[in-house]
């Protein structure tokens, strides 16, 4: 596969802050209705905003450098991936609460997290509970004071961290027995509007939450101690604590996204890749990463069928990977999430660079695991 790079500027370097942070596009895309667009064809479905929380800088394209060729269809893989998780709809043990109410988007679990050593967690906020899985089994609940959960993060030591930005305004800390420990606000310098946060997300250094798919605000170290100062970060942090990490649109129509990465020990811009996905963008959906260094970005494509009400056809996920410096290192194909149901964080990676994928169906909810050959 080439690697479809453009030459990043260092002379940009002064401005690349303000650009990173401006661009920053999130993968916890609500995936709900609004996605279908009823608009005339010229007019591409916008990245879906979460509840409450503004569409605007996902929605948004900047000016990129030309992006090269598509990347080779050689270079893609149709995944079929393997289901890990499985469970019909209701409130019983390992089943999931769907909600239909007819004055809002339909509701089913919100995310899915990958933890170390096989664990998975998924949040059903409609049963008020957070399900725990080992090697696909499920190992335990977590019950939680409310519907209201939206995110969630697996931490090395085995805590789980959930994000409740609509009623309690915080983050929760359970440990490994499932009990509380501890909450952090999220209200404070960097976060003026709770319902504006629109990620949770941890590594060996910190906890974080993502300001309006924008810029993300370090709230507490490692150890879960909450942060006075409350540093803002130029993106999302990559897992082997090395890169700060953005995405952006720069061409809708014709599936062009750029990557951006900047080194998080001297603040410089570390590389830039430009990667033509060859059918309009719906939204993104994930920036994700893992232990080794690899970046994944899923993207939701497909295009408007010309007469109303302007379906989307050939629709697909995919899922591409970029090694060091950003140089592509394969690309995935899998089904769509589906469009029923809203959804916070439906794509995840583990530390060793599998992808789970959430969605939901007629029957129920699966989980299902990808590998890059």
């Amino acid at each position: 596969m080439k690697a479809l790079s453009s030459v990043f500027s260092w002379q940009r370097g002064l401005v690349v802050g303000a650009l990173l942070i401006a661009t920053l596009l999130v993968g916890f895309a609500l995936r709900g209705a609004s996605v279908r667009s009823s608009a005339p064809p010229s007019t591409v479905p916008g990245s879906p905003g979460q509840s409450g929380a503004p569409a605007t800088a996902a929605a948004s394209e900047v000016p990129t450098p030309p992006a090269g060729p598509m990347l080779p269809t050689a270079a893609r893989t149709s995944a079929a991936g393997t289901v890990v998780v499985q469970g019909a709809w209701g409130g019983a043990p390992g089943q999931f609460g769907r909600r239909r109410d007819p004055e809002s988007n339909p509701e089913a679990p919100m995310a899915v997290a990958a933890g170390p050593a096989g664990q998975l967690a998924v949040v059903d906020q409609v049963n008020r509970r957070i399900l725990r899985y080992k090697n696909g089994k499920l190992s335990g609940t977590v019950d939680l004071g409310g519907d209201t959960v939206q995110d969630l993060t697996l931490t090395r030591d085995g805590r789980l961290l959930v994000l409740d930005r609509l009623a309690d305004g915080n983050v929760q800390s359970y440990g490994p027995d499932g009990k509380l420990l501890d909450t952090l606000s999220l209200g404070g310098k960097g976060v003026t509007d709770n319902g504006g946060v629109t990620g949770l997300f941890t590594d060996d250094d910190g906890i974080y939450v993502e300001r309006d798919h924008e810029s993300v605000v370090r709230i507490a170290d490692a150890s879960g101690r909450a942060d006075p100062a409350r540093p803002e970060l130029l993106g999302r942090p990559s897992r082997d604590g090395r890169l700060l990490l953005a995405a952006a649109i720069g061409d809708r129509s014709t599936g062009d996204v750029v990557v951006r990465a900047v080194d998080r020990s001297t603040g410089l811009p570390a590389w830039e890749q430009a990667i033509r996905l060859g059918a309009p963008i719906v939204h993104i959906v994930a920036l994700d990463s893992d232990r080794r260094g690899m970046i994944y970005l899923a993207v939701d494509v497909g295009h408007e069928a010309p007469t109303p009400p302007y379906a989307l056809v050939d629709e697909k996920l995919v899922i591409a990977r970029l090694g060091g410096g950003g140089a592509p290192r394969g690309v995935l194909e899998t089904p769509p999430l589906p469009a029923a149901d809203e959804s916070f964080r439906p794509v995840t990676v583990d530390d060793d660079g599998t992808v789970f994928v959430m969605a939901g169906g007629d029957n129920g909810l699966t989980v299902t695991r990808y590998v890059f050959p």
